[in-house]
């Protein structure tokens, strides 16, 4: 399963609705206006929500904007909610996911070099070790 169905799993079985087909066709457009955007109807709240995958499973929160009616407010809500910021959320995901790769990179270059300086420490003692046991 891909992120997507999961998250769809997921809400379903927290009891919310995942639209796919609606008359204002909102499902349709907002996952042309990006591919992880998952519109649900959640009940709890009575209102329509768009989530994203991007993140998931991870912790964070995957709602992104909501409203009791369905209709092209929601898609206003969404962008809106993108022209917030200087850029908008496709472009702020990627920052964010080049971020965690640029960590996972330091933490892998870091690990590699605590790996090295061992190696040569271990090299050190042997020769140490030869060097007193020969004399």
């Amino acid at each position: 399963m891909n992120r997507k169905e999961l998250l769809v799993k997921r809400l379903r079985e927290k009891g919310y609705l995942h639209i796919e087909d609606d008359v204002y066709d909102i499902a349709q457009r907002i996952s042309e206006y990006d591919e992880d955007l998952i519109l649900f109807f959640n009940p709890y709240f009575k209102r329509y929500e768009i989530h994203s995958c991007t993140f998931f499973p991870s912790s964070r929160p995957t709602y992104c904007v909501g409203t009791d009616i369905l209709d092209s407010r929601l898609l206003f809500k969404l962008r809106m909610a993108d022209n917030r910021t200087e850029y908008g959320f496709k472009e702020k995901m990627k920052d964010i996911e080049k971020g965690y790769e640029l960590e996972e990179t330091r933490k892998e270059k870091i690990t590699d070099d605590i790996q090295n300086e061992v190696k040569k420490d271990v090299k050190q003692r042997l020769k140490m070790k030869q060097h007193f046991t020969m004399g």
